[in-house]
């Protein structure tokens, strides 16, 4: 237990950056740009203000290669049970100018001076070699870390499915680090201190606050020294170089999602229902939705409690007055199912028929109520999955081949529309995405992507929506703004359509051929704005 203690407390590198891609001034004051490996930047400018100097390029890279036989412990020294506190410099107090600039030209410039007496390779011991002017103008990124599925299953297989040498929570009465099976949870709760959380982990927060134990610090602390106690017992080891961790590339949820999920005996398939709630349970796939993140917490922002316990029927200060149906149908949240549905409608495979599409009901700005009974449903029994869409049944009348638009012929050619072609590729579109399969229920739903204000219950013939000329007018209707005139319908719809499903045909001529002979009549329409020949 005392050892978790001093490892969550442990510190890591004040004040240094890893230094993925850099940006040097040359002599004339143009940028240079280089690529760097393992090499960090000291400047502290959170404790001296504007600096007198330009800031340090440190390369620890550079170190680990010549102090390898002497290992870490040549500049970070190990604490009571002989973990490395990565504090550089240790010991000095938060905050204090004079200790900490004093620290790191005594620990440096002291070494540096020393293996000159010892004959060996050596750093510079002048102001000027260590503040390069030429870093003046650094630019710095960062590349963050990302502990996905595949490293955690790899863990998971490396300790024997034990959870303790890296979870633990905080007991509240004895005030110390405990583990607890069943309770595992990610470790950004407590640790991830620029988010903000609710009031369920304040006792925990304010401890880490207080002592400072960011993502960055704990991580390091506990990460490296496991993976260099590995590997001084001559055992395969995970990495301990700064690169090695900060590559700045990820995986996508496609390469992850055959790789087990964490295991907190969540349920697969749950019924999500609130007691003295007025709508009917939500059967909710739980599995599939882990196999489709990136992380638990694109759901369970604040801990990997149900959505209710924070959000009841009603609200509670606790959960910020957030309902339950705010919590699940909020569009503007990304924990909400509402809201990440929303955004998964961006995606170009979606976006050509739901950028014209409404996302919420104006009024109460939320989803809209006629997708209540889809999630909501009778019709869906617990588990079971929804079927996939086909054109099995319908007829050429139904969905004809081609349709020909020459109602609005003048300078071009009347445009063929490959109807049936496009209808097809929409209904392949939707069978691959889960998503799209559970709300795409029939054909009817695929055809509103363009016949978008028609219900097929109110229509004469089935399968036979309005045409677009039926809701539209050829002239412009000043007495309903929201309706646009015919000729600007179809461009919207069709090239909207294109452009969000980046599709190369966005030019006139990709739909219709213009006229070798333009009718005189055009030629001769005067503009009763300008009162010139239109153009």
């Amino acid at each position: 237990m005392k050892r978790l203690i001093m490892l969550a407390c442990a510190g890591v590198i004040l004040g240094l950056f890893f230094l993925k891609g850099s940006s040097l001034l040359s002599a004339d004051g143009e940028r240079v740009q280089e690529r760097q490996r393992n090499k960090l930047v000291i400047g502290h400018a959170e404790v001296f203000g504007a600096l007198e100097r330009p800031r340090v390029i440190f390369d620890h890279g550079l170190h680990e290669t010549e102090l390898r036989s002497e290992g870490c412990g040549a500049c970070h020294p190990a604490d009571s049970n002989k973990n490395l506190v990565f504090q550089y410099p240790a010991l000095v107090t938060p905050g204090d100018e004079t200790a900490l600039k004093d620290a790191y030209h005594e620990l440096c410039i002291s070494c540096h001076t020393k293996r000159i007496k010892e004959g060996k390779k050596y750093g510079p011991i002048t102001c000027g070699e260590c503040h390069d002017k030429r870093r003046a103008q650094l630019d710095v990124i960062v590349p963050h870390v990302v502990f996905d599925f595949l490293y955690h299953d790899k863990h998971v297989v490396k300790l024997g499915k034990r959870c303790d040498p890296c979870h633990h929570s905080y007991d509240r009465d004895d005030k110390e680090l405990v583990y607890e099976a069943g309770t595992e949870q990610s470790c950004f709760y407590c640790h991830d201190l620029d988010a903000k959380r609710g009031p369920f982990l304040n006792p925990e927060i304010e401890v880490t606050k207080k002592k400072r134990l960011s993502m960055q610090r704990v991580s390091h602390a506990l990460c490296v020294n496991c993976h260099l106690s590995y590997s001084q017992q001559k055992l395969k080891a995970g990495p301990i170089a700064c690169a090695d961790c900060h590559t700045g590339t990820y995986r996508t949820v496609g390469e992850l999602l055959n790789i087990p999920r964490p295991d907190r005996d969540q349920p697969s398939k749950p019924l999500i229902l609130v007691e003295g709630g007025m709508m009917k349970g939500v059967p909710f796939d739980h599995e599939s939705h882990q196999k489709n993140t990136l992380t638990c917490r694109e759901c369970h922002h604040e801990t990997l409690g149900a959505c209710k316990k924070c959000h009841p029927l009603t609200g509670a200060a606790d959960g910020k007055w957030v309902t339950t149906a705010g919590a699940y149908h909020s569009i503007f949240s990304k924990a909400a199912c509402a809201g990440c549905h929303t955004a998964e409608k961006t995606r170009k495979e979606c976006a050509g028929c739901h950028h014209h599409l409404l996302d919420m009901d104006v009024q109460s700005k939320g989803p809209k109520t006629a997708a209540c009974a889809v999630c909501h449903s009778r019709g869906i029994k617990r588990g079971q999955s929804a079927e996939k869409i086909s054109l099995s049944g319908m007829s050429d009348d139904s969905v004809p081949e081609k349709v020909t638009i020459k109602i609005l012929e003048k300078e071009y050619q009347p445009a063929t529309f490959p109807h049936r072609k496009i209808v097809q590729k929409l209904i392949e579109i939707s069978n691959k995405d889960r998503m799209a399969t559970g709300f795409h229920q029939n054909i009817n739903t695929i055809c509103r992507g363009c016949h978008h204000q028609s219900i097929p219950e109110a229509e004469a013939r089935k399968n036979k929506p309005p045409y677009c000329r039926n809701c539209h007018a050829l002239s412009f209707d000043v007495q309903n703004l929201n309706r646009p005139r015919l000729l600007a319908a179809y461009h919207r719809q069709c090239l909207g359509c294109h452009e969000r499903m980046q599709l190369k045909q966005t030019g006139c001529t990709d739909c219709h051929e213009e006229k070798a002979e333009v009718p005189a009549g055009i030629l001769s329409i005067i503009d009763e704005v300008q009162g010139q020949p239109g153009s």
